[in-house]
């Protein structure tokens, strides 16, 4: 229990400062963190509810579901941070990412639930109640993602968007520092390239 409760919050933590490095947005980044601490938050209510035991198995479903629940949101911000452009009109842009990235998302999400409902192959009841209940986390996860994440891109004000198309795209996007070093990898390949 000691190690859940300092593992879980403590990879929820990472994967917040992971993320507000890459989007430059704290208001952006809340988002997929809601996201994550509601799968983790309901799957582990579901399990406890269910009358299964929090043991050594099942305390590391937070610790699963933490980034696994994040990567769709993550598909989604990144996709929104790059199209988006003061003067956008939000929802419709957050419209065209969901139908844009609702198939891959689905696709892997059906291959990881696939990939955790394997596990109740398994002859260890406990591996079981791990695999089923990731499984429930993940489909969880996916619907937070494709309904709450562009309604809650959509509601940030004209301000906060504009000021992360600001850090994110900076005023010359082909200038940046991170735009010049990309631009350096083509010619080194080439140049280099036995």
């Amino acid at each position: 229990f000691k190690q859940m409760a300092i593992s879980a919050p403590a990879a929820g933590l990472l994967i917040f400062i992971m993320m507000l490095f890459f989007f430059r947005s704290a208001p952006l980044v809340i988002a997929p963190m809601i996201v994550a601490m509601a799968t983790v938050i309901i799957t582990m209510g579901t399990l406890i509810g269910m009358g299964f035991p929090v043991h050594i198995m099942s305390s590391m479903i937070p610790i699963f579901l933490m980034p696994i629940a994040v990567v769709d949101s993550v598909h989604m911000l990144s996709e929104f941070s790059d199209r988006y452009r003061p003067g956008m009109d939000k929802k419709q842009l957050a419209k065209d990412i969901v139908s844009g990235l609702y198939q891959p998302m689905l696709f892997t999400t059906i291959t990881s639930i696939v990939g955790f409902v394997s596990l109740n192959t398994a002859d260890i009841p406990p591996v079981k109640v791990f695999g089923s209940f990731i499984a429930f986390g993940i489909a969880f996860a996916f619907v937070l993602s494709i309904t709450f994440v562009p309604a809650y891109m959509a509601s940030l004000s004209d301000k906060t968007l504009e000021k992360m198309a600001g850090k994110v795209h900076g005023n010359d996007e082909g200038n940046s520092l991170l735009a010049r070093l990309l631009r350096l990898f083509p010619l080194f390949t080439t140049r280099y390239n036995k």
